[in-house]
């Protein structure tokens, strides 16, 4: 593959460091020297993308360097997050095509010793999780989707993102993976951070559901990883980044109906009692494994903005379903539909493109005075978010059947206990602010924690579930103490020369 040298403009030497926060006269020509060395080595399968051209006089003699103008559509899309907090801007983007090109793409990086990121569908709300001012590896083009013959399994490239491709090629085939609730998350990020699905209730978490990895290690070794090597296996269900790069993963297969019940409804604040006391009763007594709510406290703008999320897989909905349909409702497109296209149908991405973050708390159940205590700091922060820039608080209460642990396999994540993570996501438009609403959404962590304590519903067992996790927390508050020990030895043992330290993420 032949890269052509094209110009710059002078002022984009200027504007790279300031934007990197790097020294102009070392780091800058080192991260394009290392982005350079990729675009050598990699095949025609895989592209090495720049925002601009550069035209430095040590890399004169360097083949490869730009391709692109500046403004490259690769470079910005592949650099997209769904929160805007969650990126910056990289020195170059490696699309990889292959496993074999990730391998030596890894091992460039690991020997320049260069910052780098790994992204997937971009839904990591931690800046610099998927995010670097180094080489910015992006698995989009990483979209195999093989069924099994006899449909006992599909294999999916990590790229691939779950409803937009997963769900869409599984449409009408008779059969579902345990996969992402809404648009956005890819196969990659949800699965490594251990995977909460519409389907959970009935087959446990993704990661649960994994037969085999493709990993490439940190040195560039190319691996399956399945139970016959059981501490790695059990590092990747739900110890995200920290083990070298997965490519794609093979997931088993379950009979799925031709059409599911669900959908997506506004309440106004008046029928918040109702949905309290439905929600609690359906965390009490549902047993129901098909059937699965999301209901969502929020608000917008400083406006009241309260949604539930109603699920059932089969076209009739359920007796633990019926109280909901007696609470009237603004606006409702519950339906039975495909499950394609009941996924589509949920408007997740109307708070996106925002600064933000999610953060979490695990409880054992969800009594009437902890989710009235939720809602109270809903409106605390909804009420205060003009003040500070907010756009969008919510928090997401999800009430899965308590006997989903007993599908838990051996993972870092542990979920035997059948957790239920409250989500809370807040987003504004201020940098100034992100100190602020991170602090304040830790508080109403720690809040939240004392009321679960009091109600009962609190086990000093249950972790923070990763994909929600504030950056600030770190193993034992992710994977409990004895877990997370074990992971630290996983990486001691695949990573001795920490280049996956060279990458953000939860520390261990």
């Amino acid at each position: 593959m032949h890269l052509q040298t094209v110009w710059v403009l002078p002022a984009l030497l200027t504007f790279w460091p300031a934007v990197h926060g790097l020294d102009g006269n070392n780091a800058l020509p080192r991260a394009i020297t290392t982005c350079a060395s990729i675009g050598k080595q990699i095949s025609q399968s895989s592209q090495v993308y720049y925002i601009g051209a550069f035209l430095l006089e040590p890399l004169k003699s360097l083949e490869r360097v730009v391709d692109f103008p500046i403004g490259s559509p690769n470079y910005v899309n592949d650099n997209k997050h769904y929160m805007l907090s969650s990126a910056q801007a990289p020195t170059c983007v490696v699309e990889v095509g292959s496993t074999n090109d990730t391998a030596l793409v890894i091992k460039a990086i690991g020997s320049a010793r260069s910052p780098f990121a790994v992204i997937a569908g971009g839904h990591a709300s931690n800046p610099g999780f998927s995010s670097t001012p180094g080489v910015l590896i992006s698995l989009v083009r990483l979209k195999t989707f093989a069924p099994a013959a006899d449909h006992s399994s599909v294999i999916l490239g990590t790229g691939n993102v779950w409803v937009n491709d997963v769900y869409t090629k599984l449409d009408n085939s008779g059969y579902n993976v345990v996969g992402g609730r809404v648009t956005g998350p890819a196969v990659g990020g949800l699965t490594l951070g251990g995977g909460f699905s519409w389907l959970t209730s009935q087959y446990g978490l993704t990661c649960d559901t994994v037969q085999c990895f493709t990993l490439v290690l940190p040195n560039g070794t190319i691996t399956e990883v399945d139970s016959r090597q059981p501490d790695l296996f059990f590092a990747l269900k739900g110890g995200l980044n920290r083990f070298g790069i997965v490519t794609q993963i093979r997931f088993k297969l379950f009979p799925e109906v031709p059409k599911v019940y669900g959908g997506y409804q506004i309440f106004p604040p008046t029928s918040i009692p109702a949905l309290i006391n439905a929600t609690s009763t359906f965390s009490a007594t549902n047993t129901d494994a098909k059937a699965q709510i999301i209901l969502t406290f929020g608000y917008l703008a400083s406006a009241p903005a309260h949604t539930l999320l109603t699920f059932y897989d089969g076209p009739t909905p359920p007796p633990s379903l019926a109280p909901f349909k007696a609470i009237p409702a603004l606006f409702t497109n519950v339906s039975t539909q495909s499950f394609s296209s009941f996924a589509k149908s949920i408007p997740s991405s109307a708070s996106a493109n925002t600064r933000g973050a999610f953060h979490t708390l695990s409880t054992t159940d969800y009594t009437m005075p902890f989710l009235e205590a939720v809602y109270n700091e809903t409106k605390f922060y909804g009420a205060l978010s003009a003040l500070h820039s907010g756009v969008y608080i919510s928090y997401d209460i999800e009430p899965f059947l308590k006997t989903y642990g007993q599908k838990t396999t051996d993972s870092a994540y542990p979920h035997a206990k059948s957790p239920l993570p409250l989500n809370l996501y807040f987003t504004w438009t201020l940098p100034t602010e992100d100190a602020f609403w991170r602090g304040q959404m830790q508080q109403s962590v720690d809040l939240l924690t004392a009321v679960a304590k009091r109600e009962g519903i609190w086990d000093p067992e249950l972790t923070a579930y990763p994909n929600y996790a504030l950056s600030t927390y770190s193993g034992n508050q992710l994977y409990g103490s004895a877990n997370a020990a074990r992971l630290r030895k996983v990486k001691a043992a695949v990573d001795p020369h920490g280049v996956m330290d060279l990458t953000g993420g939860f520390r261990l």
